[in-house]
Formats: structure tokens, sequence, C-alpha cells
């Protein structure tokens, strides 16, 4: 093999090798401080933890404002990274207000805000993870990320571990957390991209304008991720609530193994996509679809046979009882990373504003079953609704993508 062909799947290796870890440890998180919550303060307590950090989770894209995908594909370098992090220290901005204006209307203002407020720092380093994917170095970012997500966890556990005290493990987190991420990120970026934030209004109004439908759409998606506990805070109780914090753990983990293995392919879709090579386009989106119906076995297989009782020995928590709620969501897990690969084409393809169509459209249908579902089936209905609505979005994003790429091929010949 040539010395630079040798050299440039050493770094894919890397590359790969560093994402799969930071991903690894980004959904291990929601897992281990649910576990540790659950187990140091009760099932009822961790439903409170689970909603108030599915609240910040609600919020990130606001904070994130779905730039990743158009950065991590802007190979011609349109916006600078001064130019991409100054809009992201205004996003994140308003991810804060949007975490409070949350916690007044629901109450339990300074602990939603402070639980919330942990996932100021998934929002805003994803700038820089970004950049270091579009400078051919994505394994510098996955290892940052992935530190930085440890210390968290870390941090979080041994506190709330050794006091009791779910505030004040939280506010040390907070500080502890933004330590890691300057130590993090700021030094290794130096030499790669220069770091001055670029406060030129036109240039931030423009990246906003140009990503506003996928913001619009991500923050959809997170509603779609949401609706679930929104539905069971509604309907039923914090129990009810933390027996779902449970059950939706193998979805994840099938949303988990797809992402991993597709993110550090985008820039090489994008290369596709501009070159216009549409067979390797589409051999692209298969073999992210593909991965995600392996994982859909694999979850599903494991999750059968012997899914309640590996949960309930993590959790403490018998969920015996709830052995068809859990393979519903298993199911939608698959759809939900369907979509995201479909979005991921959809974005790449510059049809933001279709992607925000159909996560529309699938809100409006999962809302409309979680009113007629809910309130009769209990966590069943809850697991149904949600399933259907993620199957209403791959299907809508599958027939947005098939007829985007025949209009594309069909003026390719024309």
């Amino acid at each position: 093999m040539p010395q630079a062909e040798e050299s440039k799947a050493s770094q894919v290796g890397r590359d790969y090798f560093w994402n799969t870890a930071a991903s690894v440890m980004m959904s291990l998180a929601t897992v281990i401080l649910t576990v540790v919550v659950t187990r140091s303060a009760g099932l009822a307590a961790g439903g409170v933890f689970g909603l108030a950090y599915q609240a910040g989770q609600q919020f990130q894209p606001l904070g994130m404002y779905e730039v990743r995908p158009y950065q991590v594909t802007d190979l011609e370098h349109r916006f600078s990274f001064g130019t991409y992090l100054a809009t992201r220290i205004v996003t994140v901005g308003l991810m804060i207000l949007g975490i409070v204006g949350y916690a007044v209307l629901f109450g339990d203002m300074l602990l939603i805000i402070l639980i919330a407020s942990l996932r100021l720092f998934d929002a805003f380093e994803d700038v820089y993870v970004c950049e270091f994917q579009r400078a051919g170095r994505l394994d510098i970012g996955g290892q940052s990320w992935f530190w930085r997500s440890l210390t968290t966890v870390a941090a979080f556990s041994g506190m709330l571990i050794a006091t009791g005290e779910l505030l004040s493990s939280t506010v040390v987190t907070l500080a502890v957390s933004l330590v890691a991420t300057v130590l993090l990120y700021v030094p290794r970026a130096r030499g790669l991209f220069p770091q001055r934030p670029v406060w030129e209004s036109r240039l931030i109004k423009e990246l906003l304008i140009i990503c506003l439908p996928l913001c619009l759409a991500s923050f959809i998606s997170m509603y779609l991720a949401s609706a679930p506990r929104f539905s069971i805070k509604h309907y039923l109780d914090s129990t009810q609530q933390g027996y779902f914090t449970i059950l939706f753990m193998p979805a994840m983990a099938i949303n988990l193994l797809s992402i991993m293995v597709f993110r550090p392919l985008l820039t090489s879709m994008a290369s596709l996509w501009v070159g216009a090579d549409l067979p390797g386009f589409n051999r692209l989106i298969r073999r992210g679809l593909l991965v995600t119906v392996g994982a859909f076995v694999v979850v599903g297989a494991v999750t059968f046979l012997a899914g309640a009782p590996i949960l309930g020995l993590v959790y403490g928590t018998d969920i015996s009882m709830f052995r068809a709620e859990l393979m519903v969501l298993v199911l939608g897990g698959a759809m939900n990373a369907a979509s995201v690969v479909l979005y991921y084409a959809l974005t790449t393809m510059r049809l933001q504003k279709l992607a925000f169509v159909g996560y529309a459209l699938a809100a409006v249908a999962m809302t409309l079953m979680f009113v007629l579902l809910v309130p009769s089936q209990g966590l069943l209905g809850v697991s149904i609704a949600y399933t259907c609505g993620m199957g209403v979005l791959v299907l809508l994003f599958a027939l947005f993508q098939q007829r985007a790429v025949a209009t594309h091929s069909g003026e390719g010949h024309s």
C-alpha cells in the first residue's frame, strides 16, 4: 500500500475509534447518571432527574443550532471557524434563555436549570468537534469529547455518592465541566485553525438564516424524543416516568451504534454529492441504513432474550411486566436511527426545508397518537405512539430523498 494511502487509512481508523469512544461515552453518560440518581435517591427522583436532563436535551438543538451537518460539509470554507464560533456563542446564550423559560413554566426552577445546563457543554464543544472533522482530524475532536464527557460523569457521580445532595453535586459538576472544556479543546486546536470569534453581524446572520430550517427540524426532532416524557408527565406519574427512563435505554443503544458508524462519513458524503457521484452517494446512505438494521437485530435479540433481567439488575428495579413496551421501543429506536441517516442525506443535498417539513408532520402525528393512546394504554400507548411517529418520519424522509436524487439525476442527463 502506498504511504499516502496507508496514512489516510490510519487516520480514518483513528477517526472511527475516537468518534466511537466519544459516542459511547456520551450515551453511557445518560445511563450512568440516571442509574446513580435512581440508586441514590429512588425511582421517583430518577424520573425527576430524567425529565430535567431531557429538558436540557430539548433545548440543545437551539444551542447547537444544527450547524454540524452544514459545517462539516462546508468543504469550500464559505464560513470561517471564527464565524461558526461566534454564532455558537450566540446560540448557546439562546439555549440558556430557553432552559430558564422552561423552568419558570414547570416549577422547581433552580434544580431544573442546573441539571438541564449540564447539556450546555455538549452544545458548545460540538463547534470544535465539527471543525476538527472539517480539518481532517476528527480523532482529536473525539478524544476531547470523550474525556470531557467522562469528566462530567465522574464529577457528578462522585459528588452525589459522597454527599447525597443533587443540587450541590450539579453545581460542582458544572464548574468542573467548564474547566475541562477549556483545557481539552483550546490548546489542541492551536496550529490547526484560528480560534478568535469573528463578530461580523452579516456573516452570523447569514449562517443563522441558512441553518434555521435545520435548527427548527432538530428542535422538533428533540420534541419527538422528549414527547413521551411530556405525555407521561401529563397523563401518568413520576414512577411511570422512572420506568420509561429505564425502558428507553435499548432504543438509545440502537441510535448510538448507527450514528457512531455513520457520522465520520459525513465529509465523504459531501464530497460524493458535490462530485455528482450519485451511485457512491446512494451506496453510503444504504450502508448507514444497513448498519441501522444490523443494530436493530443485535439489540432487539439481546433485549428479547434478556433485556428485562439485565435492565432490572442495572437499575435495581423490576421491569418484567413491561416486556411488550420494551420491544416496541426497540423498534422505535431503529426507526429513529434510520431517520437520522436520511436526515443527514437531505442536509448534504441542502434540502433543509424538506427535513423541517418531515419532522413537523411526524410531530403532529405522534402528538395525536399520544392523546389517543396514553390515557387508556399507559406506557404501552406511549411506546406505540413514539414508534409510529418515528415510522412516519422515516417514510417521509425516504420519499423526499429518493425524489430529490431522481430529480438531480434527471438534470444531470438533460
